[in-house]
């Protein structure tokens, strides 16, 4: 064999080659080929290559699948590909660590599993083994760190380790007749309220941070620690984002942390922050209030309307359904409609395909912003208003669209 390393030391006038740990699937075909073409062979082979005369009959036996290997040792298709992987799982000799749980232990974990992460409900190791326990009450006599590793063993097997989450959502199952009913319904007022597509709103409020650091970065392979530099930023605030079923964006109403009528309400509300596509409020929290619903209703929503009736859809959030707040809205000419708990990700256009790309384009710029900043400097509020309302200005009448009728709600005509 061309690529076996041979020892320094000359034992006669043969010189024996260093064992391997490793042999490709064709060297183990050319190995048992030679030790099987002549009679007694097979000691001289091993003696050859320094293996033991049991291990060549090992594959021997538990490797049929050699012989059918191609005659080159690089696969060049797909299907022989697949040949390979298959001849490489029938030449496996180690199956690995025979479980200690019975059929019906193992099934039963595996089930229970299954049923946890059809609900969404994250599964470990320890709650496992404790609903083992209790499945089987002679395994309480087992240490919960040993029945932990019996547990993962199992899970192993089956292809199941741990992972880090990829999405939160408070409902990840979503019943297809309450989405029929809810679609069904709104069609149903939409026709009797003869709404056009221009007056039928979708609203809700999005948090953006003074620092929205990445989540990933570019880094090279087996670093230890990934660094990123942030800006530091503590600050918040809340940006209340409206649009209507044919693509219209509502000017988006920004809520700082501040006390009103303080220095923070006198700089917002001055000419510097002013922006077309922009109103701003002051709330000691940063946050939306009954009185802060009412103000966006009288400075965004009435004078998009300019007197014609409307239809707006809002999730739950406790602030919308009050009954002020709701008697506000009615007051302005606007019927108000709530999406079910639970289905605001399918529901509502806003989270559904708006408020994702827009909080993108806000770290774009916050990312720019860093870039020409020097180190050390932190943004102000003037910096976040321009991210903002680019951030809006980029978000396209299409995208709002293709949202709207992925929600298949048909506007009157």
């Amino acid at each position: 064999m061309e690529d076996l390393i041979f020892d320094e030391e000359d034992q006669g006038d043969n010189i024996l080659p260093r064992p391997k740990k490793f042999y490709t699937l064709w060297e183990k075909k050319s190995i048992v080929e030679e030790a099987y073409a002549a009679p007694r062979a097979l000691k001289r082979t091993a003696r050859k290559y320094r293996i033991q005369t049991n291990q060549i009959r090992k594959w021997r036996n538990n490797a049929n699948a050699l012989m059918e290997l191609p005659a080159y040792p690089t696969p060049r298709t797909i299907e022989e590909r697949s040949v390979i992987k298959a001849a490489k799982q029938n030449v496996t000799l180690h199956k690995g660590r025979p479980g200690t749980l019975s059929h019906d232990e193992a099934h039963y974990i595996l089930d229970f599993y299954e049923q946890l992460r059809e609900r969404g409900i994250p599964v470990d190791s320890q709650l496992l083994a404790i609903e083992l326990q209790r499945f089987s009450p002679q395994l309480n006599q087992v240490s919960i760190v040993i029945l932990r590793r019996r547990v993962l063993r199992v899970m192993k097997k089956n292809n199941i380790t741990h992972r880090c989450v990829t999405h939160k959502a408070q409902n990840i199952h979503y019943e297809q007749p309450i989405i029929d009913d809810f679609t069904h319904y709104i069609n149903r007022q939409i026709v009797i309220g003869r709404y056009s597509a221009d007056l039928i709103f979708n609203m809700d409020e999005t948090n953006v941070d003074f620092d929205p650091s990445p989540r990933t970065t570019l880094s090279k392979i087996g670093e230890r620690s990934v660094n990123a530099r942030i800006s530091g930023h503590s600050g918040r605030c809340t940006a209340i984002l409206a649009c209507t079923m044919s693509g219209i964006k509502l000017p988006a109403m920004v809520i700082w942390q501040g006390v009103p009528n303080g220095r923070i309400a006198r700089e917002v509300l001055g000419q510097l922050f002013a922006r077309d596509n922009i109103k701003h409020a002051v709330q000691v929290r940063g946050w939306m209030d009954s009185d802060k619903y009412q103000l966006w209703v009288r400075e965004v929503l009435v004078p998009y309307l300019n007197g014609r009736y409307g239809y707006l859809l809002q999730d739950q959030f406790s602030v919308h359904m009050k009954e002020e707040n709701i008697a506000a809205t009615q007051r302005a000419g606007v019927e108000v409609d709530f999406i079910p708990a639970g289905y605001t990700a399918c529901l509502q256009v806003l989270d559904k395909g708006v408020n994702k790309p827009f909080k993108q384009f806000v770290r774009d710029h916050s990312i720019a912003w860093l870039q020409q900043a020097q180190q050390g400097a932190k943004p102000n509020r003037l910096d976040v208003t321009n991210w903002i309302s680019n951030s809006w200005n980029q978000i396209t009448p299409e995208t709002i669209r293709n949202t709207w009728n992925s929600l298949q709600l048909h506007p009157f005509h």
